[in-house]
């Protein structure tokens, strides 16, 4: 008995008939999700090349936040839940994560065809790869620490490279608010670039007073305790976080044009040094307080009581939809075709190199130190410097030619970084085609003009170079510093005739080009 037991105990399933056998090497429960992870990945790829390069630069306070919300997550969850957050290789299409989703996805594309900022496109794909893992997990575990995919979100792109990008902007968007501030005080300032200069005095708005920093410890504040505190993401908390936005870059103005007073109306530039870093702390502490009062009438996340994820049917969309998960898989493969077709890469510069015609006569002059160190960070870009003479004007000349906003800097500070003092910033008009800012310098010694061109249009704005890279329209542009060797006025017919002579070689430098290509 015992024997015949034995006998059939050693018979293997093949060899019952009727039975099926699977192949141990395929495992179809996981071939989609792989081909989702593969294709969201994929359609990412520029982002996690960026993250994993810039990962080595975070400073070491960066990596040690990192892992205190990674341990806090783990710690957090295992306290508060009856049992680990539950993971399935069977996907569910589920609203939230699936919007997260495909909406940071498709709103990367569209930036990156606008305008490149490398660290909204790591933030966004941070996002929407938390989105993806909401397909596979407890639904209560994903919602309740989605705070904590925005602080990761937040810290991985911003870290050594925090003020590239989005500090330009920012600083120049301060320098213009602070002008109108001043200007409602009665107090005359002209902003241009990142700089603000008075009648006796120039303010440089520097990396710190961007106000990046603070927005970033701001946006971290709330987010932190939004997640300590659970409160729900909804309509209610999107308030208070762009109320907290508004709070911290008004405090960021406001101590801005508070240390321009201090040190250049009532010239008292040892106390502004002093308050520099206190006014930042104050006001980042203020308007951290009053987004906290105004998170306490957020309500509370409130789990459900459901445990099987896999049973909540009620989150579940595209139901009994037997398509629905290839075709997000196909739909995401998309998005990185997309992605890797509109992508926007450094573009070679369409432009001749400026050959002046009598009645200037002109010699190549090499760059300063400083010059080749800021223009050696961008290979892409074109600069020509030369020693002009034209009838009674003498002086030198700066062409700067590139496809990138972020090539160019302000004249004034190279002015000020060589000795020459800036005494006065003007706006006007050389020639009808010519709106230029007019400086006087060394206590009006000499005088200086500069103006950004492109094929089609004339300005001395630097917010306008930035929008043209939102619009797609010339690509190509030209800043144009001339530094005169005598104190002139802009209404000089020579200054006048001079400035058109140097527009028009711009425009067919330009234009030439353009055609010939």
């Amino acid at each position: 008995m015992s024997s015949g037991i034995m006998q059939r105990t050693n018979i293997t399933d093949s060899a019952t008939p009727g039975s099926v056998t699977p192949h141990p090497a395929v495992n179809l429960v996981w071939l989609a999700p792989f081909l989702l992870a593969l294709a969201w990945f994929w359609a990412n790829i520029l982002a996690v090349k960026w993250l994993l390069s810039s990962f080595i630069e975070i400073p070491t306070l960066y990596k040690i936040v990192i892992g205190f919300l990674i341990v806090a997550l783990v710690v957090r969850s295992s306290r508060n839940s009856d049992r680990p957050p539950g993971f399935s290789p069977n996907f569910v299409l589920r609203r939230d994560p699936l919007l997260l989703m495909l909406g940071a996805g498709i709103f990367s594309i569209a930036l990156q065809y606008i305008i490149d900022i490398k660290q909204v496109t790591v933030l966004l794909f941070i996002l929407g790869t938390y989105g993806l893992c909401g397909l596979f997990g407890e639904p209560n575990f994903w919602r309740k620490n989605l705070p904590v995919a925005g602080l990761l979100a937040c810290i991985l792109p911003f870290n050594s490279q925090l003020n590239s990008g989005l500090g330009l902007p920012a600083r120049v968007l301060t320098a213009q608010v602070v002008e109108q501030l001043l200007s409602l005080l009665h107090i005359g300032a002209i902003s241009s670039y990142d700089i603000i200069v008075l009648e006796n005095g120039i303010a440089h708005v520097d990396v710190p007073c961007s106000g990046i920093k603070t927005l970033l410890v701001g946006t971290l504040f709330l987010l932190a305790a939004t997640w300590l505190e659970g409160r729900k993401l909804s309509l209610k908390w999107l308030a208070v976080c762009a109320a907290n936005f508004l709070m911290l870059v008004s405090a960021n103005a406001l101590r801005v044009a508070v240390l321009v007073l201090v040190a250049q109306v009532f010239q008292q530039p040892t106390y502004a040094e002093m308050l520099h870093v206190p006014l930042g702390i104050v006001g980042l502490i203020g308007a951290c307080f009053l987004s906290w009062l105004m998170l306490q009438k957020v309500p509370k996340f409130h789990e459900t009581k459901e445990i099987d994820f896999n049973s909540q049917r009620d989150l579940e969309i595209l139901k009994n939809q037997p398509l629905a998960k290839p075709g997000l898989i196909v739909a995401v493969a998309v998005l990185g075709a997309i992605s890797q077709l509109y992508h926007v890469e450094s573009e070679k510069l369409a432009i001749a190199p400026l050959k002046f015609l009598d009645p200037i006569v002109s010699e190549s002059i090499p760059l300063n130190p400083s010059e080749e160190k800021f223009f050696g960070n961008y290979p892409g870009t074109q600069t020509q410097k030369i020693r002009f003479v034209a009838g009674n004007l003498r002086g030198s000349m700066l062409t700067v030619a590139s496809t990138s906003w972020q090539t160019y800097h302000a004249p004034e500070l190279c002015f000020v970084a060589s000795g020459i003092p800036v005494n006065r910033i003007e706006k006007k008009q050389l020639t009808p085609s010519v709106t230029a800012r007019w400086l006087s310098l060394k206590n009006n010694q000499l005088s200086a003009a500069y103006w950004l061109q492109s094929a089609h249009i004339t300005t001395d704005n630097f917010m306008s170079r930035i929008g043209s890279d939102l619009t797609h329209n010339n690509h190509n542009w030209v800043l144009v510093s001339i530094l005169f060797d005598s104190s002139l006025q802009a209404e000089n017919y020579e200054v006048k005739k001079f400035a058109s002579n140097v527009y028009d070689t711009v425009k067919e430098s330009l234009q030439g080009e353009m055609n010939e290509n």
